[in-house]
């Protein structure tokens, strides 16, 4: 059982950076800061990859693979079970915070490229008005990385789902 509790203890910290990264992504959205997204979305990738790795390692050290944590927590002897539990409560909140967070990214996301789409194309090529305190060197070219950013979010949004994990926690 302690295998299984330091692993699970593990995997909170993982899920836990990849709400972080998904709340910075919520923020960078929402200031405008369309420049950073391409570095916040590889970061939660990352952090996606870590937390997977760790479902992975969680999955092969538990012996029954159809076992729940309730299941688990119920079978244990000593005091696991309330640590188990405890893991159930956190482990819960935290993946139902990343969907929360992830499905806002990608409404903010999808809100962005649908405006992107409406605005009229820069005619200008030259130095034009300042956006979010910095000077635009080719208005057509911000407009297209802001559109990329954006695409990038939600097919980060769309890589969340964490089926295995979820099923664990039933």
């Amino acid at each position: 059982m302690e295998a299984v509790g330091t692993i699970l203890e593990r995997e909170g910290e993982a899920l836990e950076v990849l709400l972080f990264k998904l709340v910075e992504i919520n923020l960078l959205i929402e200031a405008g800061e369309a420049r950073f997204l391409p570095r916040a979305t590889r970061e939660v990738e990352r952090a996606r990859t870590r937390a997977r790795e760790l479902d992975l390692l969680r999955a092969a050290t538990v012996a029954d693979g159809t076992a729940t944590l309730r299941h688990l927590a119920a079978s244990a002897p000593g005091p696991w079970p309330a640590i188990l539990r405890d893991h159930h409560d956190v482990l819960s909140r935290l993946v139902s915070e990343i969907e929360v967070v992830a499905h806002l990214n990608a409404r903010l996301a999808r809100e962005g490229l649908e405006q992107l789409a409406r605005q009229p194309v820069p005619a200008a090529v030259g130095a034009g008005a300042p956006v979010a305190g910095r000077p635009i060197r080719n208005a057509e070219l911000d407009r297209l990385a802001r559109g990329a950013a954006l695409d990038a979010v939600l097919g980060t949004a769309a890589r969340l789902r964490m089926p295995d994990l979820i099923e664990f926690l039933r």
